[in-house]
């Protein structure tokens, strides 16, 4: 069964499925979306990826396994052909054959099971394939196993940079206001003192 939510981002959700599909290249570049977030957060999947062999061809429709206790489960799905920045790719660098490999594996490896993904292959970092097409796969291949996909856009290497920008600029901002106001507290508080001596200020 396949049920699907809406602008809703995979990576809030990692631990509460058995395990959650994530696309990817036979390079090991891992550079934007919740690639990216994995790599930096969960650094046993980085791991895994690189002991597999660097941008082998036959990898695609394969899956690689990465586990570590008390973490959650991700199963990388060899389904592009590149990564979104080569310059050599044509637009759609999705392997179909890859991804209906893949799937058709899922749906052993985790038979029974409730796992979680979004629309592999679908995004511009690990194929930018069509989407309706990519959707008809998953339902010709996941028969014995509950699946949720998350269908949202998922943010680029720049998105990420800007955001930490804007949280770095957001607690400067907290701390010059909480700086200001210690400033007038002790002001206050040196005027009363003022007041209370009968001092005069010049």
């Amino acid at each position: 069964m396949i049920d699907i939510i809406k602008n809703e981002d995979l990576y809030n959700h990692l631990n509460e499925y058995d395990a959650v599909l994530i696309g990817t290249n036979t390079y090991q570049v891992m550079s934007n979306g919740i690639q990216l977030q994995l790599m930096l957060n969960y650094p046993y999947v980085y791991e895994e990826n690189l002991k597999t062999k660097y941008a082998d061809r036959r990898k695609i429709g394969t899956l690689c396994e990465c586990k570590k206790e008390g973490e959650p489960t991700i199963c990388l799905c060899f389904i592009a052909k590149g990564y979104n920045f080569r310059s050599d790719l044509e637009s759609d660098y999705l392997s179909y054959e890859g991804l209906e490999n893949c799937l058709k594996l899922v749906n052993v490896l985790y038979k029974g099971k409730h796992l979680a993904s979004y629309l592999l292959g679908s995004s511009e970092f690990d194929g930018n394939g069509d989407r309706e097409r990519i959707m008809n796969i998953f339902k010709d291949n996941i028969k014995d196993l509950d699946l949720t996909i998350y269908d949202y856009k998922q943010k680029s290497r720049m998105d990420f940079v800007k955001e930490t920008m804007t949280k770095e600029f957001e607690m400067k901002k907290k701390d010059r206001k909480k700086y200001y106001e210690m400033v007038k507290k002790r002001k206050e508080e040196a005027e009363e003192r003022f007041k209370k001596n009968g001092h005069r200020r010049y």
